[in-house]
């Protein structure tokens, strides 16, 4: 929740130890890009590249079932 608000947030001065700033990510997402889908995409695929790929661990972080993860994953045609 608090890192939710820090990224909702017009003013960067807050941040937490390991989180991004506000201009960081800026600089990082497209304004154009900002669709709910297209998050999720991202941030699916970024907890999959930290847990090197292995779906149960990603599903785990994510709060998601594996067979959703992984449905998601083949509907965007990604982690074979």
């Amino acid at each position: 929740v608090i890192e939710r608000c820090l990224l909702l947030s017009q003013q960067p001065s807050q941040t937490l130890p390991g989180c991004a700033t506000l201009a960081t990510i800026s600089e990082a997402v497209d304004e154009d890009d900002l669709s709910l889908e297209s998050v999720e995409r991202r941030h699916i695929l970024r907890v999959l590249d930290m847990h090197e790929g292995n779906k149960s661990a990603a599903a785990r972080v994510l709060g998601v079932s594996r067979k959703t993860l992984e449905r998601k994953c083949q509907a965007w045609g990604v982690g074979g």
